[in-house]
């Protein structure tokens, strides 16, 4: 019981740090101390026409720039691809990432199907699309929420 008391305190360890540093500084220092993540969209996985909407499951890649670890609580985030507005989600599922580290993080969005088709027919032959994905990182039990704004390129397959 005890051996995995320790266990579980050594998992929790850089969380606890990184809290106990955010809860010891005054805001401006918890926000600098919590470095904004590097959010993009690895992946889009799957899409899914259902009537009036699509859904897309895509994998986000969350990279962590800052010097200690990052407990991430939630991403809000809205994604633009070729400069439409498509979608915005949030990804709930707590994810601690270790400094200069990253995660993938799987989030299903909803699309409405008129845009996503009037992008589908716009798109070249490698279905390669140019996307703008940004929002805010809440982190840890602290409510600070730290903006990410990213753009690159992500091929869209279609099921």
């Amino acid at each position: 019981m005890m051996l995995r008391l320790i266990k579980n305190w050594r998992g929790l360890l850089p969380a606890l740090l990184c809290a106990a540093t955010l809860f010891a500084s005054t805001p401006a220092q918890a926000q600098q101390a919590a470095v904004a993540p590097e959010v993009s969209i690895r992946s889009v996985d799957s899409i899914a026409l259902q009537g009036a909407t699509a859904i897309l499951d895509l994998t986000l890649n969350i990279r962590n720039t800052g010097g200690l670890a990052l407990p991430l609580q939630k991403l809000r985030f809205q994604i633009q691809f070729n400069g439409l507005d498509v979608a915005q989600g949030v990804s709930t599922a707590p994810v601690t990432i270790a400094a200069q580290q990253q995660a993938q993080v799987p989030v299903q969005v909803e699309v409405n199907s008129a845009t996503l088709l009037s992008l589908i027919a716009t798109l070249p032959s490698d279905g390669t699309v140019r996307y703008m994905i940004q929002g805010t990182a809440e982190i840890g039990q602290t409510m600070l929420q730290i903006p990410f704004s990213h753009s690159g390129a992500v091929r869209l397959i279609l099921q």
